[in-house]
């Protein structure tokens, strides 16, 4: 297992985390309200707003090709978007709540960027290793899985069954994939989107329901990482013994 391969699958993990725990803070309710949010401002909360960042950073790392360029150019339009939003609903006045949301709003959206265009490169680096076919495979599967996973945790209410059966769901994705494709920094990257994805489907269920402050954050910062860790081992796993397999059979010709 190559260090490079290893810092490429976690790199945007830690970004997204940074900025999950960041958009999971700002969500929390203001007074101790309980009520439910409608549906589509909870997906708006839930599922718009983290994907935007996310979308820019990748569309701008492929305009720029410069992770820096990409983030700071997120940071400065999600933060000014945040001094818009905030100046016109902090009791402090238009100037606090500006400040505010400039800072908030661009350092979550300057993270939540830097991990959309660290991933669009470790794609482009798994196209040039493993074949376009094999690349698509992986990411294409991974997305998908995260979506499902974000469904059905939303619909079930964030059961603790479906939860389970998905992990262990993802961890034969993650063995049988590696083993397959020999990816490991892609295969760990869709895993860690997926987990953030379940992360996000259980808080809003948990939204949905009128619990609004659910320690969804805390969920973020402490469960997803030590759940990662099986999933990297498993993908290591996977891919070792494709490689030997194929080193085998190239021996073996």
């Amino acid at each position: 297992m190559k260090r490079r391969d290893f810092v490429r699958g976690l790199a945007p993990l830690a970004f997204l985390l940074l900025a999950l725990a960041c958009t999971q803070a700002q969500a929390q309710p203001q007074g101790g309200s309980d009520s439910s949010l409608p549906l589509l401002d909870l997906l708006y909360v839930v599922v718009v707003e983290p994907l935007f960042p996310l979308l820019a950073g990748a569309v701008l790392f492929m305009w720029t090709r410069s992770h820096l360029i990409a983030a700071g150019l997120s940071a400065l339009g999600f933060g000014a978007w945040g001094a818009v939003y905030f100046s016109r609903l902090s009791v402090d006045g238009p100037l606090s709540g500006a400040l505010y949301g400039l800072g908030f709003d661009g350092i979550t959206g300057g993270l939540l960027a830097l991990a959309g265009s660290f991933y669009v490169h470790l794609i482009g680096t798994e196209a040039r290793r493993l074949g376009k076919e094999r690349t698509t495979i992986v990411h294409a599967g991974g997305i998908a899985f995260a979506a499902t996973a974000f469904v059905l945790l939303l619909v079930t209410h964030g059961s603790d069954k479906v939860g389970i059966g998905l992990y262990l769901v993802m961890l034969a994705w993650s063995f049988g994939a590696a083993y397959a494709t020999g990816s490991f920094g892609g295969l760990v990257a869709t895993m860690a989107f997926a987990l953030v994805a379940m992360v996000h489907g259980i808080w809003g269920a948990a939204i949905l329901s009128g619990a609004r402050d659910a320690g969804q954050a805390y969920l973020a910062i402490f469960a997803v990482p030590p759940l990662l860790l099986a999933v990297v081992a498993t993908a290591a796993l996977g891919r070792w013994l494709g490689g030997a397999r194929s080193a085998n059979s190239a021996a073996d010709k």
